[in-house]
C-alpha cells in the first residue's frame, strides 16, 4: 500500500510539470501545490533525478524535467501505431503545398503531435513532436474536440487553462462549444491567428474503421503566404487526404451510415 501511494506521489509530481508555462518548479512550490511535506517531494525528486528523469538546476535549486523522458518519448511516438499509415501522407502534403503539415491524437484531455514537417523558418515551440497543443486555439486541438460527446467537451474545456494568447482567441466556454458544432457540421476546423497571430492553419479528421474520429491532420502557414482565403480552399484537399488515410485504416462511410442506422453488417466494410 505504501509503494501504491508513494507511486501516486510521483505521479501528481509529474503532472505538475506537464505545461509549457513552467519550464521549473522549487520543491516548496511542489510541496505546497500537492500538499506534500517538502521532505517526501524532495526525497522523490532525488531518487529520479539519479536515472536522469528530473534534473535539478544548480542556480535556482529548482527541478525540471530530465532528457531521460525526451528520450522515451520519442521512442513513443516512433512505435505509435498509427504513424506508419499517417507518416507518408503529412510529408507529402508538405512538400506539394510548401506548407508545414502535422498530425496529432487526444490522449487524456491533452492534444500531442505525433509527427511534423515544418517548411517554415520560424521555430515553433508549441507544435513540436510530443508536445501538448492548445485544445481551444488550435485548428488540429478544435477537430479533436468536436467529434466528443457533449460530456466529455464539458469536461475538457473545464479540466484545462483557456489562455487567450491573441486578440483573436476565444476563451468563452459557450462561444467555443458553438463554434465546435460548426466544424463538426463543415467536417475541417480553422485556427486564424488564435494562437500564433502570424499563423493561420486549417485541419481535418481522420477517422478508424468505426467511423471514430482518431487524429488530426493539420496544414500552417505564415498569413503573408497563405491569406484566409486560400486556406479556405485547401480545406477540401486536407479533408480528401485526410479521408484516404482513414479509409486505409479502415473508415467507410457507407458503413459508418449503416452502424449509425444500428446496422454493424462486415460486408459495409470497403
Amino acid at each position: 500500500m505504501q509503494e501504491y501511494k508513494t507511486l501516486r506521489d510521483l505521479s501528481k509530481i509529474l503532472q505538475l510539470f506537464d505545461t509549457l508555462r513552467f519550464e521549473e518548479r522549487g520543491v516548496t512550490e511542489i510541496a505546497k501545490n500537492l500538499s506534500m511535506l517538502p521532505s517526501k517531494v524532495s526525497r522523490i525528486l532525488a531518487t529520479i533525478e539519479k536515472d536522469g528523469f528530473v534534473e535539478r538546476n544548480p542556480q535556482t535549486n529548482k527541478y525540471r524535467l530530465g532528457l531521460r523522458f525526451f528520450e522515451l518519448g520519442m521512442v513513443s511516438v516512433f512505435h505509435f501505431p498509427l504513424r506508419k499509415v499517417v507518416r507518408p501522407h503529412i510529408e507529402q502534403v508538405a512538400r506539394e503545398l510548401s506548407l508545414t503539415a502535422s498530425w496529432a491524437i487526444l490522449r487524456s484531455s491533452k492534444v500531442i503531435v505525433v509527427d511534423r514537417f515544418q517548411n517554415m523558418n520560424i521555430d515553433l515551440l508549441t507544435h513540436r513532436i510530443g508536445l501538448n497543443l492548445p485544445v481551444h486555439s488550435t485548428s488540429i486541438g478544435k477537430i479533436l474536440l468536436a467529434y466528443l460527446p457533449e460530456q466529455e467537451q464539458d469536461r475538457i474545456l473545464g479540466s484545462c487553462d483557456l489562455v487567450k494568447f491573441t486578440e483573436a482567441t476565444c476563451v468563452d466556454k459557450q462561444l467555443i462549444k458553438r463554434h465546435l458544432a460548426i466544424v463538426r457540421t463543415r467536417g475541417y476546423s480553422t485556427d486564424e491567428g488564435e494562437t500564433h497571430e502570424d499563423l493561420n492553419c486549417v485541419a481535418a479528421p481522420i477517422r478508424n474503421n468505426h467511423g471514430d474520429v482518431v487524429a488530426a491532420f493539420n496544414i500552417t502557414d505564415d498569413k503573408s503566404r497563405t491569406s484566409r482565403e486560400k486556406l479556405l480552399k485547401l480545406a477540401p484537399y486536407l479533408q480528401e487526404k485526410a479521408l484516404f488515410v482513414s479509409r486505409q485504416l479502415g473508415y467507410s462511410p457507407l458503413r459508418r451510415f449503416y452502424l449509425e442506422q444500428g446496422n454493424d453488417d462486415e460486408r459495409w466494410t470497403i
